[in-house]
């Protein structure tokens, strides 16, 4: 029994390797101008999708704060991207911010 499971762990990290390594001899040694486009545009591709998908089911119209903790939240995320350009912790800090608001402020 111990056997196999040793053996299935060995099929999975061969397979691993394989496919982690085997790109290096597929692509081309310059990288194709097409990625580093992506590469370039996907930060700020996703943080507008993130924003959409979160705002999509806010009132703003309506009578309690005017989505004021999404405002706030946005904010910071605005913020933190202009000035530090790290979007990983702009992101972050935008749910921190909001999440603090949620639970703790009671917005």
């Amino acid at each position: 029994m111990e056997i196999n499971i040793l053996l299935i762990i060995l099929v999975i990290a061969v397979a691993n390797f394989i496919t982690r390594f085997i790109i290096y001899f597929i692509m081309p040694k310059e990288i194709p101008s097409f990625l580093d486009y992506i590469s370039k545009a996907l930060p700020s591709v996703i943080m507008a999708m993130l924003v959409v998908y979160c705002l999509k089911s806010s009132e703003i119209s309506a009578p309690q704060h005017y989505a004021l903790k999404e405002i706030i939240g946005i904010s910071v995320i605005i913020i933190l991207h202009l000035s530090i350009k790290i979007p990983i912790i702009s992101i972050l800090g935008g749910v921190i911010t909001y999440m603090f608001l949620i639970q703790k402020v009671g917005l």
